[in-house]
């Protein structure tokens, strides 16, 4: 609602909770639609499966990760889950600072998460799917592309969209999530062709899926220790904002935040600890992290 207002597409002030749903048309009398639980809510409504594979086939799996939330949750969460995953490049361009380079766009990646939620087929009860291979990335969609159009006709002319969440797709074009109907596919095949990047759209019988393609010399060569530094440094900066404004962080909040691994994490706090960026607290499930300078009040995230 506060991004919404910000990006000046929606006139609506906050008033209350209810009172603002209602405006919305997400609710229907007291309860909550699902559209509104799908972009608001932690129901069990929906969730995003992610694993790493070995190799080029769905077979042995290096790492899986399952979780359930809000829609913009999860695109974050997703997001994350592919950028800490993939190679990038730095490039040195005169400046005090390099600048990273990613082997997918990273505008294409979100764009490609977004779609996925705000075209999915509720109904199915399946889950959004994220997998990421040795040679390529799949975005996986339970909710199969309009009959009688193919995604070339949004690309090279702009189709009608055909929206199957209205309510959903209008959360998100007001919060500038989107940006306007019907024109993800053109935004993700733009970017990838301005970047040098193979994508593949695929319809399958039970859903749609966005197939970006990793070169193979990225795919077989391992990431630099030295590359590795600055995204290190962004994901340390986001723990301390987070427990700037919480108080305290856990694993399980720090692996949501950034998502990553179970085992990427609990090293990254740890050196964090070591680091002298942050203090520990408790023992196993019952240990939180909290800024090694300031303690000041502490509100614990659950």
């Amino acid at each position: 609602m506060v991004h919404a207002h910000d990006a000046g597409r929606i006139a609506i002030s906050y008033t209350d909770k209810n009172t603002v749903l209602n405006q919305l048309e997400l609710t229907e009398g007291d309860k909550l639609l699902n559209a509104g639980k799908v972009l608001f809510s932690d129901d069990l409504l929906q969730d995003v499966q992610m694993a790493i594979f070995a190799t080029n086939e769905r077979l042995t799996f290096n790492d899986i990760q399952r979780y359930h939330g809000p829609v913009l949750k999860l695109v974050d969460i997703a997001e994350n889950y592919i950028k800490s995953n993939i190679h990038w490049r730095v490039e040195f361009t005169g400046e005090l600072q390099r600048t990273e380079i990613p082997e997918i766009p990273i505008d294409a990646i979100r764009e490609a998460l977004l779609n996925t939620f705000y075209y999915k087929d509720y109904s199915s009860g399946e889950s959004n799917e994220v997998a990421i291979y040795k040679d390529r990335i799949e975005i996986y969609n339970p909710g199969t592309f309009p009959e009688g159009l193919e995604p070339q006709d949004y690309i090279e002319r702009v189709e009608r969209p055909v929206r199957r969440n209205p309510k959903i797709a209008r959360i998100l074009y007001y919060s500038k999530d989107i940006e306007s109907f019907g024109t993800g596919l053109k935004r993700i095949a733009d970017a990838c062709e301005s970047a040098g990047v193979r994508y593949e759209f695929q319809k399958k019988k039970t859903g749609f899926v966005v197939c970006f393609y990793r070169s193979e010399e990225k795919a077989d060569k391992k990431p630099i220790e030295a590359d590795k530094k600055p995204i290190k440094a962004e994901r340390q900066e986001k723990i301390v904002e987070f427990v700037k404004t919480h108080g305290t962080i856990n694993n399980k909040a720090a692996r949501e935040l950034l998502g990553l691994a179970d085992s990427t994490t609990k090293r990254l706090l740890k050196e964090m600890v070591e680091e002298n960026i942050l203090t520990v607290e408790g023992e196993r499930k019952a240990r939180k992290y909290l800024l090694k300078s300031k303690e000041g009040d502490r509100k614990e995230y659950q």
